[in-house]
């Protein structure tokens, strides 16, 4: 993967809503029971087990994309509140990374026919190998499945607004969203993120998101403008980069990379300053 965008040629690369669940988030009120399902949930096949709070519109239409989007408030027995979907809004979520990661979640998704809202109650087995700091007791997740949607939206700007800020070398780019703020990476580091990028007529032609997987990338490999606008950004940090040709591949004749200017949007997640 690293050779191939450091010659130029795109590498085709969401986490769950839990995996903020190692993050404070604001609590909600606990339903009632947390340990066990009541007497009137319908167990499934699986052992998980569940109650509908508002029916959908129509209980055979099931969301069987590669990405669903769904709201989720989830609370461990204990009563913490694990996710907050008032505070971080729907999510866009790859099956296939919460079938690895967090395999009873992604069972209720596909479970749960689109608009509607059901409670579930999982075992904290059926949940492994689980998000960051997931205790081992059972959750209570309410889930809403709101239907099938690509994670990764075209641009509305495919050149640098007005607003966009400039480095002399040609670079602009636009704060999305910051982060904590702390230590960035160097030139040599290597970093783990989410990226897209999109040629001049905004045609997708790279994604670790639409891989659902994020990427560990040792930046001096890669081209000249990630090489300047990634060492811009902290530890939770999502930049948009308009990229000019001369710091992406124009000057890489012989291969199939998109020529000219080039829009990408970055998620930076951590880094190391050790060699690759």
């Amino acid at each position: 993967m690293h050779t191939r965008l450091a010659l130029g040629l795109p590498a085709l690369i969401l986490a769950g809503v839990l995996s903020a669940a190692a993050h404070a988030v604001a609590p909600l009120p606990a339903p009632k029971p947390l340990q066990a399902p009541p007497a009137n949930a319908v167990e499934t096949a699986s052992g998980m087990a569940y109650v509908v709070l508002k029916a959908g519109a129509d209980p055979n239409r099931m969301a069987r994309g590669e990405f669903i989007e769904y709201r989720a408030d989830v609370w461990s027995a204990d009563g913490i509140t694990r996710a907050n979907s008032r505070e971080s809004g729907p999510v866009v979520g790859s099956v296939r990374r919460l079938g690895a990661e967090q395999p009873g979640l992604a069972r209720a998704i596909l479970s749960t026919p689109v608009g509607e809202t059901r409670r579930w109650w999982i075992v904290a087995e059926r949940l492994l190998p689980g998000y960051a700091g997931m205790p081992a007791l059972p959750h209570v997740i309410d889930l809403t499945v709101l239907g099938e949607k690509s994670p990764v939206q075209t641009p509305d700007q495919l050149t640098p607004p007005a607003d966009a800020l400039r480095t002399s070398s040609g670079l602009a780019y636009k704060i999305l969203k910051k982060g904590p703020g702390g230590e960035r990476p160097t030139r040599s580091s290597t970093v783990v993120i989410d990226y897209s990028g999109w040629d001049g007529q905004g045609r997708l032609f790279d994604s670790s998101i639409t891989r659902g997987e994020r990427a560990s990338l040792p930046l001096q490999h890669l081209i000249p403008g990630w090489q300047e606008g990634v060492p811009l950004m902290a530890r939770g940090d999502s930049f948009r980069f308009w990229i000019p040709g001369h710091l992406a591949y124009d000057t890489q004749p012989g291969n199939s990379s998109p020529k000219g200017m080039l829009v990408f949007d970055i998620t930076l997640y951590d880094f190391s300053n050790s060699p690759p």
